[in-house]
């Protein structure tokens, strides 16, 4: 049996897919943990995991992470460069500087057999590089997000590179190479098919969504049976706190007294009063709720991309920031959803495309297409042989070193 460290960054659809993986270890006899910049409630953790959070080790950074995690609502008003600089200068480079000690004190402690550190938690990549631990890394979203930047934005490029050197050199790491992904295993969590690569390089493998943590949160599944119209699932994820009352009151304008019902996973609160054809919750069980609906409004979070597309749902994608604009491409280029931009978001536009992704099959037939590929990536199960036969290749390698 082996031991996993998964290292996860501060947002839970990061987090997600990860519990998942871990729960199929734990069950199959080994040892799993995750480490992270701030505290999981231990509600989402599966049975044998143990979350890691170095308090000690990053008391000094306490406010710091905090201003960086509020950062995040900035974003939609971002330009391309802003988010770009958003995401990897001031939040990526500085959560791993700041994750460094605690998590290198901890890898010495337990000494994991295999570091799983999620796309944008270099931090975990980074310790297994420097104490000689085999790296897997996971992506959450379709990759390739900025394109060819060596040859399509040179100077963009070239800075990417000297921030990531620069972070490598200030934890001991002075070589060329970049070292932030492992080169050796990179999981996908979407289909080939769907993320538009045509070829991929031999250490990529796209296992598709895995499923998902029972979420128990609770729902009035009486009051949705009743409903009798269409019904349409509606969310902006755990961020964009500042844009989520403009956005919900959009939705409530553009369906009050319309022919369908609107399930809305959003804070009640930020009103005192909802139509009749909404049903509105703070936490939804959503993979649960999704083999109900007859389509899906959201900005991007791929968790609910990939519960949409799961369930052969069609999609009114509004892209707000970060890889939701890529995430928009590729749905249209699937012909499975329709894109509009947030800020370009009429609510004439918003009723009108929602009645065209319920009346005209065509959109919930390409989404059927893009179930199937992700069905044949072999999602949770897949992803597990992969671990599993890393970690004993990994094992032999290391039994066979003269050095062991």
């Amino acid at each position: 049996m082996s031991k996993f460290l998964f290292v996860v960054p501060p947002f839970f659809g990061h987090i997600s897919p990860t519990l998942s993986i871990g729960a199929s270890l734990l069950t199959r006899g080994h040892e799993v943990k995750w480490l992270g910049i701030t505290p999981l409630a231990k509600v989402h953790l599966p049975e044998g995991g143990e979350f890691i959070y170095p308090e000690e080790d990053l008391a000094e950074y306490a406010d710091e992470i905090q201003r960086i995690l509020k950062r995040q609502d900035d974003g939609p008003a971002c330009s391309g460069p802003e988010v770009m600089k958003l995401a990897l200068e001031e939040t990526y480079v500085p959560f791993a500087k700041m994750m460094m000690k605690g998590l290198n004190n901890f890898v010495d402690a337990w000494k994991p057999d295999v570091i799983i550190n999620d796309c944008i938690t270099f931090a975990g990549a980074l310790s297994a590089h420097l104490k000689g631990i085999a790296s897997v890394t996971t992506t959450p979203v379709p990759p390739d997000v900025m394109g060819d930047t060596a040859n399509s934005a040179p100077k963009i490029f070239e800075w990417q590179q000297n921030l990531i050197k620069g972070l490598q050199r200030e934890v001991g790491i002075y070589s060329d190479d970049i070292h932030i992904h492992s080169h050796e295993l990179n999981m996908v969590f979407t289909s080939q098919a769907f993320a538009g690569f045509e070829e991929k390089p031999s250490h990529m493998h796209f296992v598709g969504p895995v499923k998902g943590r029972p979420n128990l949160a609770p729902f009035d599944w009486e009051r949705l049976s009743k409903a009798t119209t269409p019904k349409v699932f509606v969310s902006l994820g755990t961020l964009l706190v500042d844009i989520r009352k403009e956005f919900f009151q959009k939705l409530i304008t553009a369906f009050e007294n319309q022919p369908v019902t609107i399930v809305a996973a959003t804070n009640p609160d930020i009103f005192e009063k909802w139509p009749d054809n909404f049903i509105v919750n703070g936490f939804v069980p959503q993979s649960e709720l999704m083999p109900h609906m007859d389509a899906v409004i959201c900005h991007g979070g791929f968790n609910t991309v990939n519960d949409t597309f799961t369930n052969g749902l069609p999609m009114l994608i509004t892209p707000i920031a970060y890889d939701h604009f890529h995430t928009a491409k590729l749905i249209e280029q699937a012909g499975c959803g329709v894109s509009i931009r947030y800020k370009r978001l009429r609510i004439s536009d918003l009723r009108d495309t929602v009645f065209e992704l319920l009346e005209n099959p065509k959109y919930r037939q390409a989404a059927q297409k893009i179930r199937e590929t992700f069905i044949e990536a072999g999602g949770n199960d897949k992803a597990v042989q992969l671990l599993e036969d890393f970690a004993e290749v990994h094992r032999v390698v290391n039994f066979d070193s003269p050095l062991a």
